[in-house]
């Protein structure tokens, strides 16, 4: 069963940090994952504190996030940016997703998250969820 999924950036984070088996589902070739180039542009703003994070010299560091980097499709705004409102109106207060949320919306699809609220709205998806599909 192939699976499709908007990654956040908690979930990058964690996948850079951890590196352990939840590299398995990014590079299981039943996996499909997209993202915004918001991504992108988070990763920039915390790429040292990762760096340190992981303990991996800036070499490794790169390789590892250029392949992860391959395996996601990133998706301009213009894609999605009419399911905007959409998202707006679903994360009320919590603006910080909503190029996420859009996104997923415009791709009928969930996010790979770790954040609550996007699972009280019923578009967050968990790496337990997605490695019990991945493995049907």
């Amino acid at each position: 069963m192939q699976i499709a999924v908007v990654v956040d950036s908690n979930i990058l984070f964690r996948i850079l940090i951890s590196q352990g088996d939840i590299l398995e589902i990014i590079f299981n070739p039943k996996t499909k994952l997209y993202a915004p180039f918001k991504l992108k542009e988070e990763f920039e703003k915390h790429k040292k504190e990762l760096i340190q994070k992981t303990r991996l010299s800036e070499d490794n560091f790169e390789k590892l996030v250029g392949l992860i980097f391959k395996k996601i499709s990133f998706i301009p705004i213009e894609q999605y940016e009419t399911f905007i409102e959409s998202a707006r109106r679903l994360l009320k207060n919590h603006l910080k997703d909503e190029d996420f949320v859009a996104l997923a919306l415009s791709l009928k699809t969930k996010i790979w998250t770790y954040e609550d609220l996007l699972f009280k709205i019923g578009i967050g998806l968990s790496t337990k969820e997605i490695a019990q599909k991945l493995s049907q």
